[in-house]
């Protein structure tokens, strides 16, 4: 039976600003609802591969070892920083169409190269299972309601991103927001570069 403090923890990681919020914004700012909405799906893609990961005890490698962790995370910051130098590249710019192809792989790439992603797995979720590690069943079911948490909360945010899509059309905005998720995103991958496997 899934607990309230399963799903109030679920809340808390969805809640907490990263490298995931970023891209999803990245990707409603840069074309739109549809856009971001791809994003959501690929990061739920995403999750559905460390799910898949933790059963076969690939999780457990990223923290253990050195090699698996620092491949992991060089990728994902790498990744991050790129998508950050094309929104300082696209700032100001006229918006492009709605690319879905493209923000559905920057959502799988942003979370699968996360190893916080992987923590997550590791780390949370034996905390709510029985004291016999439960059944692929309790595995599954605690996976499926993380993912249904995470999709809503960020889909809400491609929604109210697009609630305001008016104001954030003005030039000066977007060129200010495209700027700013740029920087965001930079640091964000620097500051992967940073993490140590203590840390996840």
């Amino acid at each position: 039976m899934i607990s309230a403090a399963f799903v109030l923890t679920c809340l808390a990681v969805s809640l907490s600003p990263g490298q995931t919020l970023a891209v999803v914004i990245d990707q409603s700012l840069r074309a739109g609802r549809s856009a971001g909405l791809a994003a959501v799906a690929g990061n739920t893609v995403g999750l559905v591969f460390w799910a898949a990961a933790s059963t076969l005890g690939l999780t457990v490698l990223v923290r253990t070892s050195q090699v698996a962790f620092l491949v992991l995370k060089v990728v994902g910051a790498v990744y991050l920083c790129w998508l950050g130098v094309q929104a300082f590249r696209r700032a100001g710019r006229v918006k492009p169409a709605a690319e879905r192809k493209g923000s559905f792989r920057a959502g799988v790439v942003a979370n699968v190269t996360n190893p916080k992603a992987a923590a997550l797995y590791l780390a949370l979720f034996p905390q709510f299972l029985p004291a016999d590690g439960g059944t692929f069943a309790d595995t599954a079911t605690l996976a499926v309601v993380q993912m249904a948490i995470s999709f809503s909360y960020y889909s809400l945010v491609v929604l109210a991103v697009h609630t305001v899509r008016r104001f954030l059309d003005r030039p000066a905005v977007r060129r200010a927001l495209d700027r700013l998720t740029g920087f965001a995103l930079v640091v964000l991958g620097v500051r992967m570069l940073t993490l140590t496997r203590s840390a996840v």
